[in-house]
């Protein structure tokens, strides 16, 4: 990857004219699917720069894959490696791919390498152009989706420069490699990469996720107006592809057979069944928040609950403003009271024959006499 724009567009491979409404093939089960996402954040050799926005991505994909409310892949079906080991990875793979029934998703970003025989070699943490053998070779990573996985669905994400070598295949003796998304079995395969097999990545050192992967998680997160309740591959592509040909930046490719391009992996924010304004990118609902919470929130648990503390405020509100308003009255008494004695006092003292004791007597019960006045009264 660099944090340069290349300075020739990219060519784009499309799967299909257009993407219709009523050609959207079901929800895979999430029960029954695996995700191995993979992100290599730092390299042991000069040439290959850090890239620690790779870390990033891979958090908040598995954040959106297992959000119910997208698609709601358990946490335990989405595999999350990063930095891995060469048998690290190909043993989650293999074991992902093994398990896997109705939908297997593969994520990989980091740098691409190009081997002098013109295969892509997903780059690990140990390797380098001079170290291919410490680097996945995409044939390596390939082989056990098209083989051992019997997946429905598959699908392939490559965030590397020169990913797009993904759908070439290359010449091996006379024969030549079959492409993942040339697998002619039944089951439906997808492939898009960050670029063409010739172009180089963005990781732009200023944003929180690399350029590709970015678009495609505000793409999942945001949902796309106009579209199907669920976003089929197609979809996210265009969507992708737009995005980042707005902003000038390297545009990704696609491959589909066998209807891969309308695997469709998560439900559509903002599609006929939701409401209008959808979320916003990054106002994704707690994880494990049951499908819907967010935007039914006039009549959740979590609201009633709200209602009732309203209540309970109010209670405690008119209590304190009760005893404090008993508490300003008796004070007042006590002033009135004690005011009344003191000028029944003084004035017995003064101008009376009454001295001494009876005067303090006679105050008193004259200021008791007017505060139990008062008090009735009040």
């Amino acid at each position: 990857m660099t944090d340069a724009n290349p300075p020739v567009p990219n060519r784009i491979t499309t799967a299909r004219p257009e993407n219709k409404m009523n050609d959207v093939a079901a929800q895979p089960d999430p029960s029954a699917s695996r995700a191995v996402l993979i992100g290599v954040t730092t390299y042991h050799s000069p040439e290959l720069d850090a890239l620690p926005s790779v870390g990033n991505n891979i958090r908040q994909l598995a954040a959106l894959l297992t959000d119910r409310e997208l698609w709601g892949l358990p946490k335990k079906h989405c595999r999350v490696l990063c930095n891995p080991s060469r048998s690290e990875a190909l043993d989650t793979i293999h074991e992902a791919t093994s398990l896997a029934e109705d939908a297997f998703v593969l994520y990989y970003a980091g740098h691409g390498l190009v081997s002098t025989q013109n295969e892509l070699h997903l780059a690990l943490s140990d390797a380098s152009s001079q170290r291919l053998y410490q680097a996945l070779r995409y044939d390596e990573v390939r082989s056990p989706i098209i083989d051992a996985c019997s997946a429905r669905s598959k699908v392939v994400l490559l965030d590397c420069c020169f990913s797009g070598w993904a759908m070439q295949g290359h010449m091996s003796g006379s024969a030549r490699t079959l492409l993942l998304a040339d697998h002619t079995s039944i089951n439906g395969t997808y492939v898009m990469t960050a670029s063409a097999e010739t172009k180089l990545a963005l990781a732009p050192k200023d944003e929180r996720y690399t350029a590709f992967t970015g678009a495609l998680l505000d793409t999942l997160s945001r949902g796309v107006p106009g579209a199907p309740d669920l976003l089929d591959m197609d979809t996210v592509y265009r969507e992708v592809r737009q995005e980042l040909s707005a902003k000038g930046r390297p545009e990704p490719q696609q491959r589909a057979r066998n209807s891969g391009h309308r695997i469709a992996l998560v439900r559509n924010r903002r599609g006929p069944s939701k409401p209008a304004a959808g979320h916003l990118a990054g106002e994704l609902p707690e994880q494990g928040a049951a499908p819907g919470e967010g935007t039914q929130e006039r009549n959740s648990p979590s609201r009633r609950a709200k209602s009732g503390g309203s209540s309970k405020d109010w209670w405690k509100q008119f209590v304190l403003w009760v005893v404090m308003t008993l508490a300003a009255a008796l004070i007042a008494l006590v002033l009135a009271t004690s005011l009344v004695f003191l000028t029944v006092w003084w004035a017995l003292e003064t101008f009376a024959p009454v001295t001494g004791l009876p005067a303090l007597g006679i105050a008193a019960t004259i200021a008791l006499l007017v505060g139990a006045l008062l008090l009735s009264r009040s």
